[in-house]
């Protein structure tokens, strides 16, 4: 029996590794990362990055995502890349485990609930409302994710205590991600030892929030939009908005519930989480009307915040797992069939490509040791492109205005107004060299060019991409 358990260790420790480095592979600094981790350079040294527009409206008041990263900071001194990516590993390796649990409970052999667990790794991209199930960057939605699915696999094995430790973990970090499992156990899992987590993890959000520092625009939870503010965030987080991409992708959701029901059906009554997941995936689908209720038709401010459409992601990652399961309880062109629904979301989903250059890495590492640290940057040639966002955090000097930034939209009405204007003011109208004075005096000292030259002035910095042009 123990060399069982360290075979099974081996290949989930085996697994996480290929999927982190090969497919779906992991990110730094591509997406959300950009947002979090100034945030979290911010709040451990407040000198840091203080003229940043962006340090003033983070959302990390419902998490434990900061405290533990900058605690693992402050124990270690290790950058917040290690601490972000060493916490990634471990969350989708519980991940790996809680899937190959629930294979093990619908009474599969360990090869092939491992086969299982190989396959709902490989990743997939809900189209739509903008999600991964499985998250390339080091994100408490990610990390939650594998939390919940290790959660499940203990419940499927009856431990319920430990299933309620790690479900209430995953709200700790992440509860948007969350909420429909919580939801659908309340229906069919009334169980006090899974509970009793939940309550305590519940009690502890609650501190910490009240112990939040560094927030300078507080979340409005029971209010409606304002117009503008719901139309900025029409234009900036479409994703949140059925009436803006339903068209295209919203078939795809009952067809995936079909699925997902099939496959329950298939692999047959004596699966333990077989009503839970079901479930689960039904207010997946729902989601999509009541947020265009409660959104788009009474403007509920906690709709972007909660994103509930996100919930989504379950009927594609339920879909691969039990696909996955069905394949082994089948036989003959049905076991095709089922495998091939397994794989097809891993094979279609886009990976990203890496957008760090050398010679932004350069830019950065000269920034950082050549400027002044309360130094304000602008990017004015660069638009939508995350690459400013890059340097934010790699130089940890302020960036006046970034496309990126903007993503914040979806919690802060007068974050977002001053965002808009500044974008506006500086980003949307073709970057010309008549428009520095006005630059200058909104407190920009160093341009970022890679095509425009100042007539007039020399760089104080250049590299085969970038010239950096000091104006104030």
């Amino acid at each position: 029996m123990t060399l069982r358990y360290l075979v099974i260790s081996a290949a989930i420790a085996a697994l996480t590794l290929l999927q982190f480095f090969f497919v779906p592979g992991h990110t730094y600094l591509q997406s959300d990362t950009q947002i979090y981790v100034p945030v979290f350079e911010h709040l451990y040294d407040p000198a840091a990055l203080a003229q940043d527009l962006l340090t003033t409206g983070a959302h990390l008041t419902f998490t434990i995502y900061d405290e533990v990263s900058l605690g693992l900071k402050r124990l270690t001194g290790a950058d917040f890349e290690w601490i972000l990516h060493g916490q990634q590993l471990l969350f989708r390796a519980l991940g790996l485990l809680g899937v190959f649990l629930m294979a093990r409970a619908a009474k599969l052999p360990d090869w092939a609930a491992l086969l299982v667990a190989a396959i709902s790794g490989a990743g997939a991209t809900i189209m739509g409302p903008a999600v991964l199930a499985v998250e390339y960057e080091p994100v408490p939605r990610g990390y939650a994710i594998g939390l919940l699915l290790f959660s499940m696999g203990l419940a499927a094995q009856g431990r319920w205590l430990a299933a309620g430790a790690m479900g209430g973990l995953a709200v700790l970090y992440h509860a948007p991600a969350v909420w429909p499992f919580w939801l659908a156990a309340l229906v069919f899992a009334r169980r006090l030892k899974l509970w009793l987590p939940l309550v305590a993890a519940g009690g502890l959000l609650v501190l910490l929030a009240s112990q939040q520092v560094g927030i300078q625009e507080h979340q409005n939870l029971f209010s409606r939009l304002a117009e503008d503010h719901a139309q900025l965030q029409m234009m900036r987080a479409s994703y949140n908005w059925v009436s803006a991409w339903g068209a295209q992708y919203a078939w795809h959701y009952p067809v995936a519930l079909l699925v997902c029901l099939t496959a329950l059906w298939r692999i047959g009554p004596e699966f333990p989480l077989r009503r839970l997941m079901g479930l689960m995936v039904a207010i997946g689908v729902l989601t999509i009307p009541a947020s265009y209720v409660l959104l788009e038709k009474l403007r509920w401010a906690l709709m972007p915040q909660l994103q509930p459409m996100r919930a989504l992601l379950y009927c594609i990652l339920f879909g691969v797992i039990l696909a996955g399961i069905a394949a082994y309880r089948t036989r003959g062109w049905e076991r095709v069939v089922w495998l091939a629904i397994a794989l097809y979301p891993a094979c279609v989903q886009k990976l990203p490509a890496p957008i760090e250059t050398p010679a932004l890495r350069e830019l950065t590492q000269w920034a950082r040791q050549s400027t002044p640290s309360e130094a304000v940057f602008l990017f004015p040639e660069e638009g939508r492109r995350l690459a400013p966002g890059v340097f934010r955090a790699r130089a940890l000097r302020a960036l006046y205005v970034d496309w990126k930034a903007g993503g914040q939209v979806n919690y802060f009405p007068v974050y977002s107004r001053e965002w808009w204007r500044r974008w506006n003011e500086m980003l949307v109208p073709a970057f010309t060299p008549d428009r520095v004075p006005l630059m200058a005096q909104r407190g920009i000292d160093y341009l970022v060019l890679s095509k425009a030259k100042l007539p007039g002035q020399t760089a104080v910095w250049r590299n085969s991409v970038y010239s950096v042009y000091r104006i104030r």
